[in-house]
This record gives structure tokens, sequence and C-alpha cells, in this order.
């Protein structure tokens, strides 16, 4: 349990700086080079998303999942950045040769290289094994590295140059520097670290990654669209208005790559160890997210237009609603995470893909429809709808396996939050600031009043997690 909470507190105290650095420098781009240059970024930065998803089908979840079964499985690591690293490059070909052949503005082919030269940090990137490890430490060490280098470049060189290629640039260095920081510790550690270039043992492992990284592919080409149907079909501020109330849902979606990060090895081990344990553990995982989803998300509702207006400033005025349509894709985003991820760690990785691939369809073709027709609120509640009905899927086919309650959890969250959102209603006129705390300090305060968690409770908690 100490290795949990250690993990736990160090990756999201670490994350969280990391996602705020990020956050401010989002801002500071908004404010140097505008909505237009803002969406720029965001259009360039989608086509390095997708390059990295297709450099990396579901390697590192299957590596996380086997290094946490067998801290010493040396061989999975080796195969696995060999095959990462010969995936980069030949995607990095692909799309230099796009970028040729396809007309469209020199600056923004210019700033899609640029991004895509992380690619490369990218592939030798260790995070996988110190996650399988549950040495979660050290990857926040890297991510606070990578972050902070990227921010301070950025703010130097944008200031000194106002030149729109320097966001590429200074993401490429800190991506370096994070990855650089990573290969470091573990060859402190480790002594040695080998790549492998083996296409039979490559075979092997494609075929169990597959169905993951096919999924983890539709699920986030369809969740990157936005930009890429706002920007062709509408116009770059429209985009920016969009990445706008996004990239804050970004930010707070800390807490779904938190969770998942700490407890998804763990997990993988209790299936093989302690599967007694499963029902437990899924239990808490979905009433802890909703205790912290539901009040963020009638919160950020009550507060958008603030919110919005003290971060980006008056010219994103369209962001608010686009903002609150978000929130509700937030709410139920992380637990929908932990649901996919749970069907994985216990070797259901085929469910995992099928309502996956079933979501980002109708997820895709809400985009297109809503998103032609509705600019960013359409395309927000695109991502809403097709994100609900994933996590009744997911949620379905997890209870096949492991019997957990889920829904019964809700009531308390909901009964604190409408008690806060009342108060933060009824006071919207004090400083945005002073109101976030409040909210804060009220939904906590009735929360331990109708005893969200009882002691005997945690006391179980901390049974189904204890490491033997």
């Amino acid at each position: 349990m100490k290795r949990i909470t250690k993990n736990f507190a160090s990756l999201f105290i670490s994350d969280a700086v990391s996602r705020i650095l990020g956050f401010f420098a989002i801002v500071y781009i908004a404010r140097m080079l505008s909505a237009e240059g803002l969406g720029i970024i965001s259009y360039g930065m989608a086509f390095l998303t997708y390059a990295l998803l297709f450099a990396n089908p579901g390697l590192t979840t299957i590596g996380a999942r086997e290094i946490a079964k067998n801290h010493n499985n040396r061989r999975i690591i080796e195969e696995i950045l060999g095959l990462r690293l010969t995936l980069a490059s030949l995607i990095f070909l692909l799309f230099i040769i796009g970028l040729i052949v396809i007309p469209g503005k020199p600056i923004t082919k210019n700033i899609i290289f640029f991004y895509l030269l992380s690619l490369f940090p990218f592939a030798i990137l260790l995070e996988f094994v110190f996650q399988g490890r549950e040495e979660m430490g050290h990857i926040g060490i890297s991510r606070l590295v990578q972050y902070s280098i990227y921010v301070i470049l950025l703010f130097v060189l944008l200031k000194i140059s106002h030149n729109i290629l320097m966001v590429p640039i200074s993401f490429f260095i800190g991506y370096c520097a994070g990855t650089g920081i990573l290969i470091f510790i573990f060859l402190s550690k480790y002594k040695s670290v080998k790549i492998k270039f083996s296409l039979r043992s490559w075979h092997n492992l494609l075929i169990v990654s597959f169905p993951v990284g096919l999924a983890v592919i539709f699920n986030q080409v369809s969740l990157n669209l936005p930009p890429i149907i706002l920007g062709v079909f509408h116009s770059k501020v429209e985009v920016g208005v969009f990445s706008a109330g996004f990239k804050i849902i970004i930010m707070l979606l800390i807490i779904e790559r938190v969770f998942h990060y700490v407890f998804f090895p763990v997990i993988s081990k209790q299936f093989t160890h302690a599967p007694e344990k499963l029902r437990s553990s899924f239990t808490f995982l979905t009433r802890l997210l909703f205790a912290i989803t539901i009040p963020l998300t009638l919160g950020g509702i009550i507060l958008a237009d603030g919110l919005i207006s003290f971060i980006y400033g008056a010219e994103f005025e369209g962001a608010i609603m686009i903002f609150r349509i978000l929130l509700l894709y937030f709410l139920v985003a992380p637990v929908n995470t932990i649901f996919g991820y749970g069907l994985v760690s216990i070797n259901q990785e085929r469910r995992f893909f099928k309502v996956i691939t079933y979501t980002a369809l109708i997820n895709l073709i809400l985009i297109i429809i809503l998103g032609i027709n509705f600019k960013g609120q359409g395309a927000a509640v695109a991502l809403f709808v097709s994100e609900t009905i994933a996590i009744v899927l997911m949620n379905r086919e997890l209870k096949k396996f492991v019997k957990f309650k889920s829904l019964k959890y809700i009531i308390k969250p909901f009964i604190a939050s409408l008690i806060m959102g009342i108060v933060l209603y009824a006071l919207k006129h004090l400083f945005i600031i002073i109101l976030v705390i409040l909210g804060i300090i009220i939904y906590s305060v009735v929360f331990y009043l109708i005893k969200g968690f009882s002691k005997e409770e945690i006391r179980n908690l901390k049974q189904t997690f204890v490491q033997k």
C-alpha cells in the first residue's frame, strides 16, 4: 500500500506540474500568436499525435503488463525498443513523403515536420519499463524535465523571435531531454540497455499487442479529429476556440493518466497472483474517480465563463459553451479508461478492441456530421455521446469477468457537488480563483460529513492493495 501511495503521489504531483506547465505554454502561445496561431499549432500537433499512435501499436501497454508480472523480463524491453524505433523511422518517412506530395502552406508543413522529429525520442522512451516495475517517481522526474525545458525554451525563443516554428522546436528539445533522463536512470540502476532487431520476435509481439494498439489508434484518431474537421471545413480560428476548451479538459485528464499508470500494473499483478482482490479494486477505483469527476464537472459548468475569460481573455468567448459540453465528456472518460484497461489487465484485450472499434466508429460519424454543421459545439457533443456509449459497453464487458458495483456510489458525490454548485452559483460575482478554492473546500467538507468513504471502507482498501 505504501508503494502505491508513493507512486500515486509522486506521479500526480509531477504530472500536475507538467500539465500546468504545458497549459501555461498553450496560454502563452494563444496570447502571443492569437487564436489563429494556436489553431495552426493544434493542427500540427494533431499530426504528431497520429504518428505517435502508429509508432506504438499497443506495445508499451503490453510491455508494462508483462513487466508487472515479471520485473526481470529484459527480453520484452529489448524487442519493444527495436520494433518502436523501426516503426518510428518508417512512419517518419511516410509523413515526409506526404508533406512533399500534398499541397499546403509552407509554414504549416514546417510546423508538422518539426513536430514529427519527436517520433525518435518517443521510440526509445522507457516509461513503460518503470510503469511495469511500479517505479513512477522516475517517470515523474522525466516529465518534469521535459516540460520545464519545453516551457523555458518556448518563453525565451518565442519572445525573442515571434517565430511560430519555435513552438515545435522547443517541444522536440524538451522531449529529447525527458527521454534522456529515463535512459540515464535505467543505465544507473540496471547497467545496460539493448535494442533487439528480430522479425520473428516482432511478429509474435505484434500479434499480442495489435488489438490494444488498433483500439487505441481508433480511439485517438476520432478523438483528435475535431481540429482537423474544423480546420478543413471552417477556419483556424474555430480550431483555436475548440482547442482552448479542450486543452483545459486535457489538463484535467491528468486524473485519468495517473490512475491508469499507477493501477494498471497493480491490477495486472492481482489478476495473476490474487484474483480475489479484483472486485474490491474495481469498486474502489470507480467510486474514487466519480468522487473526483462529478464535482469538477458541475463546478466547471457553473464557472465556465469566468474560467475561460480569466485564462484566455475575451477573444475566446466562443470557447465557453464548448468547454461546458466537454466537461460532460470529462465526467465519464477517466472511469471508462479504468474499465477499458481493466479488460487489458485481465488478458481480455480483444473485448477492449471490440468496444473501442464500435464507439470510435460512432464518434467518427458524429464528429464529421456535428462538427461540419455545428462547429466546435457539435464536435464536443459528439465526444460526449460516444464516450457515454463506450462506458456502458466497457462496464458490461468487464462485469462478465469481475462482478463489482459502480452506479450506486455516485449518490454521495452528487449530493456534495450539488451543495457546492448552489453556493458557487450564488457567489459568481466573486473573483474566479476565490470561487475555485471555495468550491474545493465546500465539496470536501460536505463529502466528509456525509461519509463519502467510511473508516471501515478505508481499512478494507488497505487490505485490497497491500503488496505481498
